[in-house]
């Protein structure tokens, strides 16, 4: 994988590029940017795609956040649009990003690469930001994502059950400490196992998300699907706040996709 690079660092890295003791251009690249490669490259094509698929996690996102534009927003028609919308705000700033951090790839990302791109001055104080948003969005990104998959478990229980499953808080958080402990020790493995283990993620995530959208087709009746107008027209767009004007209740809707 070629990583490109600022205009002023090309002409340093095709230099340094034919250097004899230089195996990979990677390295060269490293070096053009002033740091001295020391990690292991163990991830795959594959295996970095499979990550950044189950990053995404398009059926566990959906299914978890399916709920809040009903619960808060109360407009059906939301649950569709903000996945919609959200999409195409986050493409532009996925593209953005990646264009960025593969001109300084470094395993600092954006902390690293912010640093790079503002005047010296600013340097410090927007590498402090951003290092610790970054660090407080992990943080809340892997609680709300084992919290969020505990509820899944133990709503699979209840179903498979026919209810007689009791759902408690004390259950939820046990679950909750499980899941981050068995999957901090296998983040802890080393990167040759952690590239093996995500190769499988894309299909896994994929083959499911498309087999989700056949069963429900085929099981759904007729009667108890919604007409095109309930999601692109007006039908579905239905305030039962009692509190919130049509158009905020629509917007909070909106927000269960932010998490994702």
């Amino acid at each position: 994988m070629r990583f490109l690079l600022p205009l002023h660092l090309s002409y340093v890295w095709k230099k340094q590029v034919l250097k004899p003791n230089i195996a990979f251009e990677d390295d060269a690249a490293f070096e053009a940017l002033g740091y001295k490669p020391s990690f292991k490259r163990e991830f795959t094509n594959i295996a970095t795609i499979s990550f950044a698929f189950s990053i995404m996690g398009m059926c566990s996102s959906i299914a978890t956040t399916f709920d809040t534009p009903m619960l808060y927003a109360a407009v059906p028609a939301s649950v569709v649009w903000c996945w919609i919308l959200g999409a195409s705000v986050c493409l532009n700033l996925a593209t953005s990003i990646a264009e960025i951090v593969s001109a300084f790839p470094t395993a600092g990302g954006l902390y690293t690469a912010s640093a790079a791109l503002v005047p010296k001055r600013f340097r410090a104080p927007v590498s402090f930001t951003v290092g610790w948003l970054n660090l407080l969005g992990q943080v809340a990104g892997v609680s709300s994502t084992e919290f969020g998959l505990s509820r899944m478990i133990l709503a699979a229980a209840v179903i498979g059950t026919d209810g007689a499953f009791e759902v408690t808080q004390h259950k939820i958080v046990g679950v909750f400490i499980g899941l981050l402990a068995i999957h901090g020790i296998l983040n802890s493995l080393t990167t040759k196992w952690l590239a093996y283990i995500t190769s499988s993620f894309v299909f896994v995530t994929v083959g499911a998300t498309i087999i989700i959208i056949i069963v429900m087709l085929a099981v759904t009746p007729h009667s108890e699907m919604h007409p095109p107008s309930y999601v692109f027209g007006s039908a579905g767009i239905v305030n039962e706040t009692g509190v919130w004007p049509t158009g905020i209740a629509f917007l909070f809707g909106l927000l269960s996709v932010q998490w994702t």
